[in-house]
């Protein structure tokens, strides 16, 4: 099979999240080296693979870390080379995944083109990503389950799921359209809804859909940016029972987020900023 530098990557950690090695099966589509700035500068490389398992950044989740292992490189004697990333992004208009980072074995970048790779991601770094993602679904249920601040009332807009900053903003104003001006009573309500949801430990299902079942699993509505004549239909994450179209990784069920609470709510020109924190040590 002849691949070209072109060729759009398989997004294979939309599969599994649980995924933390792929061994063999992608292919090295182009390496490209940052110009650096003098003689002491580290080179900063990016690879770009047919086929990965590693997120890259976006939809406020931070990308992965990990290592690419390139085989077979070289002349009579094969070696393999170990590439270092610590961070990944996606090329829209390829759309090519392409990982950032250094050699930690000495190589040419023309002699890695095509050739067989293993990549390995930070298996803790993903499930706290994926655990402060899923997170930021459950908020959206914890506020929908507040009188007054159903999605069609209050609705989510952006978010940030880093471990620094995690936030859901929504469009609205969340102590108006609940009718509560003490925020901590507020937040006292959102936190007791989560509290029964991860104890509820339902499943986190993540499938494709066509346009009008998703619609549905969404609570009757999808963003203007899914059109109902995609090529391909909308992959939507749904979290005790409410859908979201969401391209990240997530964990299997609520209960394993352990414990979620926000910890601020912020009401500015028409729209609630809600923060929240995962106790990633349990």
């Amino acid at each position: 099979m002849t691949i070209s530098t072109t060729t759009p990557t398989e997004l294979a950690y939309l599969r599994d999240t649980y995924t933390f090695r792929l061994e063999k099966e992608a292919t090295v589509l182009d390496v490209v080296e940052k110009k650096k700035e003098n003689e002491n500068d580290v080179v900063v490389v990016e690879i770009a693979l047919d086929k990965t398992i590693a997120y890259p950044a976006g939809g406020g989740q931070p990308s992965d870390r990990g290592v690419i292992y390139v085989h077979d490189v070289g002349g009579d004697e094969k070696e393999d080379v170990s590439f270092e990333f610590n961070s990944v992004r996606m090329d829209r208009e390829s759309k090519q995944v392409w990982h950032c980072g250094t050699f930690t074995t000495s190589s040419s970048s023309d002699s890695l083109r095509g050739k067989k790779c293993t990549i390995a991601i930070d298996e803790q770094v993903r499930m706290q990503h994926a655990r402060m993602h899923s997170a930021g679904h459950l908020l959206d249920v914890a506020v929908a389950s507040v009188p007054g601040l159903e999605t069609e009332k209050l609705v989510p807009t952006k978010g940030s799921h880093g471990i620094e900053e995690a936030y859901v903003e929504y469009k609205g104003n969340a102590r108006t359209l609940s009718g509560i001006d003490d925020d901590e009573k507020l937040i006292k309500m959102i936190n007791d809804n989560l509290y029964k949801l991860i104890e509820k430990n339902d499943a986190v299902k993540t499938e494709y859909l066509a346009y009008e079942e998703a619609k549905r699993a969404c609570g009757g509505h999808l963003p203007s940016y899914i059109s109902p004549d995609a090529e391909e239909p909308p992959r939507i994450v749904t979290v005790a029972d409410l859908g979201c179209p969401c391209g990240g990784t997530h964990v299997k069920s609520s209960k394993e987020l352990k414990r979620v609470i926000v910890v601020g709510l912020r009401v500015k020109k028409g729209a609630t900023r809600i923060s929240y924190e995962v106790d990633l040590s349990i």
